[in-house]
C-alpha cells in the first residue's frame, strides 16, 4: 500500500510521485519506512506500543508482538516516539505524554 497521497497539484518527487501534503502524514510515513517504535496514547487513557504497519485517512495499523491492531485516528490523542533505554539492552524505555509545567510530575521553576 503507497501512503502517499496522491493529491492533485503540489511538488512532485523524482519519480512522479507526491510529497507529503500534512504533518500528520509525513510523520506517520516516515515512522512507517524507518521502522520507528512508537507509543500510541487514546482518547480513553489506553496505551499501545509498537511501529506502524500502514495508515489511510481514517486509521492507522499498529504492529506489536506479530499482531497488527487497526486504529481509528479520532480514538488517538497522542502519539510519542519511543527513544532507546541507557540500560545496554537495546530495548526501549517509553515514557509517558509530555505534561504541562505545574503539572504532577514536573516541578515548578524555583525561584533564586
Amino acid at each position: 500500500m503507497d501512503d502517499i497521497r496522491k493529491a492533485p497539484g503540489g511538488p512532485k518527487r523524482p519519480g512522479g510521485e507526491k510529497l507529503a501534503q500534512n504533518i500528520q502524514e509525513a510523520f506517520l510515513n516516515n515512522a512507517r519506512k524507518e521502522k520507528i517504535f512508537l507509543t500510541i496514547y487514546l482518547m480513553s487513557g489506553v496505551k499501545l506500543s509498537g511501529r506502524i504497519k500502514s495508515f489511510d485517512k481514517y486509521s492507522v495499523i499498529l504492529e506489536t508482538n506479530n499482531q497488527e491492531q487497526l486504529i481509528f485516528k479520532h480514538a488517538i490523542s497522542t502519539v510519542v516516539v519511543s527513544r532507546p533505554s541507557h540500560g545496554g539492552s537495546g530495548g526501549y524505555a517509553v515514557g509517558g505524554p509530555p505534561a504541562a509545567p505545574g503539572s504532577p510530575g514536573i516541578p515548578e521553576p524555583s525561584e533564586g
